[in-house]
């Protein structure tokens, strides 16, 4: 195992955007001219214009006429960046930061290299939405035939990927599923699942204690039982 360090990229100082249209997320509450007072990345004060002291230290960014509001998080995400040879800067991560998704999840990355551009988002290496995804989906070709197989397995995701989270995707029968469940929960990991438009094995996953599915349920209507158990 190999470690190479970074800094974080954390911007400090101070900043003021004034004279923007700005969407608070306070109830239906909209500032038809706001200043949004910030500090060491942090949002310290927001307000309708004039009404918040500003600091003469602070830099000044007069964004009349744009409409700020809180950047979006985008739970299923496939960014797909360019793999085998890394970037310096991919497009599709630049592209959803500029449409204003400033968080994204990639449940099922297709290969182990957003791993690294996470890292270079992080270190301000890359321009993009901070990154966060199980990895490459646990598939049946991982060939697990026990418990420790999977644990086996699964240590891929807890001691070198860092990924906090997998996702299970159609890996074996349902002991194998419950073979990687049990290791998740030893190693802290949160698990999700494929769903593979099948209500049954959906409902058997369910009950086993995978926390989620990244499709929706097949099959309409879904009766209380069903809901209630998803929910």
């Amino acid at each position: 195992r190999i470690e190479i360090e970074f800094d974080r990229d954390i911007p400090t100082g101070l900043m003021a955007l004034t004279g923007a249209r700005v969407i608070t997320m306070n109830g239906s509450e909209i500032l038809e001219q706001g200043d949004i007072l910030i500090r060491n990345n942090r949002i310290e004060k927001v307000g309708s214009s004039g009404t918040i002291p500003i600091p003469p230290e602070a830099v000044r960014l007069d964004v009349s006429g744009k409409t700020i509001l809180p950047g979006f998080v985008d739970t299923h995400a496939h960014l797909r960046g360019a793999f085998n040879v890394h970037r310096s800067q991919t497009w599709s991560y630049a592209a959803n930061l500029a449409y204003g998704v400033t968080t994204a999840r990639d449940p099922q990355t297709g290969s182990s290299d957003v791993l690294t551009y996470e890292d270079m988002v992080r270190a301000g290496r890359m321009l993009g939405p901070r990154i966060y995804s199980t990895g490459q989906g646990v598939f049946s070709g991982e060939g697990i035939s026990s418990l420790e197989d999977a644990r086996d397995v699964l240590k891929r995701y807890s001691d070198y990927f860092d990924t906090k989270t997998i996702k299970m995707y159609g890996a074996g029968n349902r002991e194998v599923r419950q073979w990687i469940i049990q290791a998740a929960h030893e190693l802290e990991l949160m698990p999700t699942t494929e769903g593979s438009l099948d209500l049954r094995l959906n409902m058997t996953m369910a009950q086993d204690g995978y926390s989620g599915t990244e499709h929706n349920l097949p099959g309409v209507p879904l009766f209380k039982d069903v809901v209630e158990l998803v929910a």
